[in-house]
């Protein structure tokens, strides 16, 4: 009786106070109140373990230039941090999500970059953006109220020279944790840099898989007319791409989904079967097979502005999209591969 009336007016309390956000915020930072339930909401996650609450803890990627940024961010709900990032990171890949609890209720929690790494990262350069990376806890509380549109976060630099290791697996341990976590940024080398055209005799025309292309010069200055051009490479490096876009893209409006299909379909990028059952998934999955099948860098290129052309003349967000992605193949291939890219994302 007293004591269920007591946890109901401390409901209302942080639902009152979680209400009062600014126009901007990503999201009400709302309670739910299933808390005499045995299993709380998936994705309003507020649990109550002893006498700590659990937070929730994301990291999530972005290109920058020839680096991967990495964000680790943190809320009391998980649904609050991935509105956020989709709102304003739309184009950004999330990560892996934990859940913790803060060791001192007036704390911070802390990540650890000098801890000994099992695995080898020769090559890698790991470079947070402050110096101690840490999260408080009043910081994550506020997150949402009105002077905190922002979730507290750390910024980390991650770049993997020509002859790093292929892949990146680095431990970061977090500090200030009731019970031990340990966070783990995975990476990838994208591409390597061409190799020097080969002056034996007996190589330099035996491979299929380098193709001889005259590349034009933007006015920004770029390749040689005369470059060599590995289009395998080439199709790798716009692949890597797509798939840092792939969560961005199939979040598009699904109502608009039609209307592409037809689009591609008009320019043969997508068969009638797909038409006819069309999704953002499919279409990828065509444009992919298609790009296989491409020998020449010409014929890349073609393959790539009928793909963008078809977003852009959607309109809206999948002209966003469109632009965004374009402009990342250009810069993925310009920084991996030395050479401009000749596709038009004008929206």
């Amino acid at each position: 009786g007293g004591e269920e009336e007591e946890e109901k007016e401390k409901d209302q309390e942080l639902d009152d106070k979680a209400e009062a956000v600014t126009e901007g915020a990503a999201t009400p930072l709302t309670v739910s109140d299933s808390k005499n339930e045995s299993e709380p909401s998936t994705t309003d996650k507020f649990k109550v373990v002893g006498k700590g609450i659990t937070y929730t803890g994301m990291l999530y990627y972005e290109k920058d230039g020839v680096e991967d940024l990495v964000t680790f961010t943190a809320a009391k709900k998980l649904n609050a941090l991935i509105k956020h990032i989709r709102k304003e990171h739309s184009h950004a890949k999330k990560g892996q999500h934990v859940y913790f609890r803060f060791k001192d209720n007036d704390g911070c929690i802390e990540l650890k970059f000098d801890t000994p790494q099992k695995k080898d990262i020769t090559g890698w350069t790991i470079d947070p953006h402050v110096e101690p990376c840490r999260l408080y806890r009043c910081d994550v509380n506020n997150f949402g109220s009105k002077d905190y549109p922002l979730p507290p976060s750390c910024l980390i630099s991650v770049y993997g020279s020509p002859d790093a290791v292929p892949t990146l697996h680095y431990s970061i341990p977090l500090e200030g944790v009731a019970d031990p976590v340990t966070l783990f940024i995975r990476r990838s080398l994208q591409g390597n840099p061409p190799p020097p055209p080969s002056t034996d005799p007996t190589t330099s025309s035996s491979s299929s898989n380098v193709v001889h292309e005259s590349t034009s010069v933007s006015s920004t200055g770029g390749a040689s007319p005369s470059a060599t051009v590995d289009v395998n490479k080439v199709k790798k490096v716009i692949n890597g791409v797509l798939v840092s876009h792939y969560d961005g893209l199939t979040s598009l409006p699904m109502e608009a989904v039609p209307d592409l299909a037809n689009k591609l379909f008009t320019l043969r990028l997508v068969n009638n079967a797909v038409r006819g059952n069309p999704s953002i998934e499919k279409f990828i999955d065509e444009f992919k097979a298609g790009l296989s099948f491409k020998r020449k860098l010409p014929k890349v290129e073609e393959h790539c502005q009928k793909f963008l052309s078809s977003f852009i003349a959607v309109s809206g967000s999948f002209a966003n999209a469109a632009e965004a992605l374009g402009e990342d193949w250009i810069e993925a291939i310009k920084n991996e591969l030395g050479f401009d890219f000749n596709i038009d994302i004008d929206a």
